[in-house]
């Protein structure tokens, strides 16, 4: 039977954290992780997110990870010398208490007020699609940074030929079906140039843009899917992004 509008499914605050928390309860043996730590990430992109932090922050600079999850970046980038803060809604998550400084905050209040402090560097993997207003979140992060400092972050990329052809069959792109909704929290689609605006707005200097990462599920074997696939990257002359998460580096003026 068709589903009316009213008769969709919301998820309510309660339910977003609930599901964070059950996140928390252990690795299965299925999940992706980093030394134990649970990667609440699509595989290969905390490793491609880390080289480009170790290329491009300064060596053994202050970092501050939003959304740490169980802690897998922030490891990572301790591991590499940096000097690590994490904060996240769900303090249960973290797994790195005692090793690495940790504040719970809500990533969709005015946070750098909470933190009360300048990071030389902030990563934001995979938690803006989460978020109500992805425009105050990046003028919190512009505000959490030093003059010059860096901000590294991730999303999933709605410029993909699949995800544009995605939408015009099922009016969901990518990442953002019912099921993405519902159990993992995606609510705020970013195309990038929305993300690009965004990050001007606040007081952003892009320095950066590239992707990682390549669907292979269910679509990929689907002709007609194939087909307007292949159309949608011929018809593209903005040469748009092709891996499934798109990251982005900023920086905050030196002057500012």
């Amino acid at each position: 039977p068709r589903v009316t509008d009213n008769d969709s499914p919301v998820l309510t605050d309660e339910g977003r954290v609930a599901f964070y928390r059950e996140q928390a309860k252990g690795l299965k043996a299925d999940d992706i992780n980093y030394h134990g730590l649970r990667v609440h990430a699509v595989e290969g992109l905390h490793d491609m997110v880390g080289d480009i932090a170790v290329a491009e922050f300064p060596k053994g600079c202050e970092v501050l990870d939003v959304a740490s999850g169980s802690g897998a970046m922030c490891l990572r980038l301790q591991e590499a010398g940096y000097k690590m803060t994490g904060c996240d809604m769900v303090e249960e998550n973290f797994q790195l208490k005692g090793k690495v400084p940790f504040q719970a905050l809500d990533l969709n209040t005015e946070f750098s007020k909470t933190i009360g402090r300048l990071y030389d560097a902030v990563t934001a993997t995979e938690i803006i699609e989460h978020l109500e207003n992805p425009r105050q979140f990046l003028r919190q992060c512009f505000a959490c940074l030093k003059p010059g400092g860096k901000l590294l972050l991730s999303t999933p990329n709605l410029e993909t030929a699949l995800s544009k052809a995605m939408y015009v069959t099922s009016a969901a792109a990518k990442w953002y079906t019912d099921r993405d909704y519902m159990d993992y929290g995606h609510i705020t689609p970013m195309p990038l140039w929305v993300l690009r605006k965004a990050l001007l707005e606040a007081g952003f200097k892009i320095e950066r843009v590239t992707s990682q990462g390549e669907y292979t599920g269910p679509w990929k074997g689907w002709r007609e899917m194939q087909i307007l696939t292949k159309l949608f990257r011929f018809l593209d002359r903005a040469n748009s992004p092709q891996g499934d998460i798109l990251i982005i580096l900023a920086q905050k003026p030196a002057q500012a």
